[in-house]
């Protein structure tokens, strides 16, 4: 089947979804949300509050326990693994362990997904070459990643989920290894992402970051959804940052 996304369709819908694993307690409940194409949302909650589990039903890591998701348009509980597979295709992840493949340089981490979906050697040198420069790892192309410190290589797993543009990125705290200036430049990066049509999941406890960018949020407590929309989100972040707690 085509895994091209539909015209029109939202990124993502979760209807009534709930996810446990093994059998074990629900992790989340009855979530409902719609991604809009070229949307930003920043998801937060405590540690334990369901924000990995549900990045992992975004990623088709895991089906739902029980209700629908919908993914560009597709009920993915209804395809078949390959096509699943296909579908992820379109998703950059930037994930809190990095996933970096040790035996590759850190230009050829970032270039692997060009390479498999078979861009020219020449335009990957150049795209490549670029990216690593914006993140600040020029001089650290060729460096394998047990060699690099964990904020270079959180910046290399960030410029490999967004090379080849995905229509959906998500990333599980992608500034926590890295300073205050270094996580807003990556920010930006995300940000002009987004202004080229990609929607954005970034899952953070950076009460500074989202009170400076004032994306609205997702936001899970005890494996509950709320959804903070943009006109009301300034608000509850100065509160919370106010007394000091990250929600």
């Amino acid at each position: 089947m085509s895994t091209q996304t539909k015209l029109n369709a939202p990124v993502a819908e979760f209807n009534g979804v709930s996810f446990r694993y093994d059998g074990g307690p629900e992790i989340l409940k009855d979530i409902q949300f719609t991604l809009s194409p070229g949307s930003f949302h920043f998801m937060t909650g405590e540690s334990g509050a369901g924000k990995t589990s549900l990045l992992s039903l975004l990623y088709l890591y895991h089906l739902p326990t029980k209700g629908r998701v919908r993914l560009f348009g597709y009920p993915v509980d209804e395809m078949a693994r390959l096509d699943r597979a296909k579908l992820r295709r379109q998703i950059g992840v930037v994930f809190q362990d990095f996933r970096l493949l040790n035996h590759l340089t850190a230009f050829d981490n970032v270039a692997l997904p060009l390479r498999i979906a078979g861009v020219k050697e020449s335009e990957i040198r150049r795209h490549v070459s670029e990216l690593l420069a914006w993140v600040g790892l020029e001089n650290q192309m060729k460096t394998h990643p047990p060699e690099l410190s964990g904020g270079e290589q959180q910046r290399v797993a960030i410029a490999r989920a967004v090379i080849n543009r995905p229509t959906l990125l998500l990333a599980d705290e992608p500034t926590g290894n890295v300073d205050d200036a270094m996580a807003k430049r990556l920010l930006h990066l995300f940000l002009e992402l987004n202004k080229l049509g990609t929607t954005v999941v970034i899952a953070t406890h950076n009460e500074g970051l989202i009170r400076h960018f004032g994306f609205p949020r997702l936001h899970l407590d005890k494996g509950h959804l709320s959804v903070v929309p943009q006109n009301q989100y300034k608000e509850m972040a100065s509160k919370l940052f106010n007394r000091g707690g990250a929600q």
